[in-house]
C-alpha cells in the first residue's frame, strides 16, 4: 500500500491548527499536508514539525484573496507578477520546513476571458515557476478540482490540469490526482490514474458522494489504491476528506501500521 498523509485543513478541524499536527502524530502518522501553511506561524511550524518528527509533505501557495471568493492565480490574466511572488514565497517556506511539493490553484478566470487565454496565461505561469522550483529542488503540482464544489474552476478535469502540466513542459510541474474531484466530475479514475500515471506526482482520496472517508460512498478506492501499488506508485496519498463521525473513528478502515 502506499504511504498515507494527514490531510491537517479536513482532519481534526475542532482542534486549533497546530494542535491537529499532534494528534496526527498520536494517530501514528508520519507525514502531513495542509492548505495553507502561510496562514500559520512559520517558527510555530518548524518547531512542532521537528519536535513531532513529522514530514510535511505538501502545501499550496497563496491562493489570491480566498475571503472573497479567489480559488488561485495560476489562469488569471492580469496577476502573472503576483502568481510568481506566491511561488516565490511558498519556496521559501518549502525550504524551511523540508517541504517538496507544492500545489499551485489554478483559480477562477473572472467573466470574460476567454478559455483559451485563460490556458496560455497558466502555461506562461507553469514555465515561468517551472525555473524557480527547479533550481529549488521542489515540485509544483496541478490540480483538477470539479465544478460542483468549486464553480467556474478552470482545470476542472483531469484532462485539463495535464493538459497544462504537459505544456509546462519541466520534469519539475506535476500532476496532482485527487481521486474525489474526479469522481465528482463523473470520470472513471482508475482510468485516469492509468491514462496520466506517469505525470502524477500526489494522490489525494474521499469518497463520493460527501467527501467523507472510504467506505462511506460508491467510490472504487481500495481498487485505486491497489492500482498505486501496481503501477509502483512512491509518493503520498493525502487523506483529505472531511470525517463521518470523529477524526478517530474515520480512520478505522485504516491499520495503524499503514500510517506509517
Amino acid at each position: 500500500m502506499p504511504r498515507f498523509t494527514a490531510n491537517l485543513t479536513m482532519l481534526w478541524q475542532e482542534l486549533p491548527v497546530l494542535e491537529r499536527f499532534r494528534a496526527a502524530a498520536m494517530a501514528g502518522f508520519r507525514r502531513v499536508e495542509i492548505l495553507f501553511v502561510h496562514e500559520l506561524d512559520p517558527s510555530a511550524v518548524e518547531r512542532t514539525l521537528r519536535q513531532l518528527d513529522l514530514e510535511l509533505v505538501l502545501f499550496d501557495p497563496r491562493p489570491g484573496d480566498w475571503s472573497s471568493g479567489e480559488r488561485g492565480l495560476l489562469a488569471v490574466p492580469g496577476r502573472e507578477e503576483e502568481f510568481l511572488e506566491t511561488v516565490r514565497e511558498a519556496i521559501g517556506a518549502a525550504q524551511r520546513f523540508g517541504t517538496r511539493r507544492l500545489n499551485a490553484l489554478a483559480g477562477i478566470p473572472p467573466p470574460g476571458v476567454a478559455h483559451e487565454r485563460a490556458k496560455q496565461t497558466a502555461i506562461a505561469n507553469l514555465r515561468a515557476a517551472a525555473r524557480l522550483v527547479q533550481e529549488a529542488g521542489i515540485t509544483l503540482l496541478v490540480e483538477a478540482i470539479n465544478t460542483i464544489d468549486m464553480p467556474g474552476y478552470f482545470a476542472s478535469t483531469p484532462d485539463t490540469a495535464a493538459e497544462l502540466v504537459g505544456a509546462a513542459d519541466s520534469p519539475n510541474v506535476r500532476l496532482q490526482l485527487d481521486q474525489y474531484h474526479v469522481g465528482m466530475m463523473g470520470h472513471d479514475v482508475r482510468a485516469v490514474l492509468r491514462r496520466y500515471f506517469p505525470l502524477v506526482a500526489h494522490v489525494q482520496i474521499a469518497d463520493v458522494p460527501g467527501r467523507h472517508q472510504p467506505g462511506t460512498g460508491q467510490q472504487p478506492i481500495a481498487a485505486f489504491l491497489s492500482d498505486l501499488d501496481e503501477l509502483g506508485y512512491t509518493g503520498s496519498v493525502g487523506l483529505e476528506y472531511r470525517p463521518l463521525g470523529t477524526t478517530d473513528e474515520s480512520l478505522a478502515w485504516l491499520s495503524r501500521e499503514m500510517r506509517s
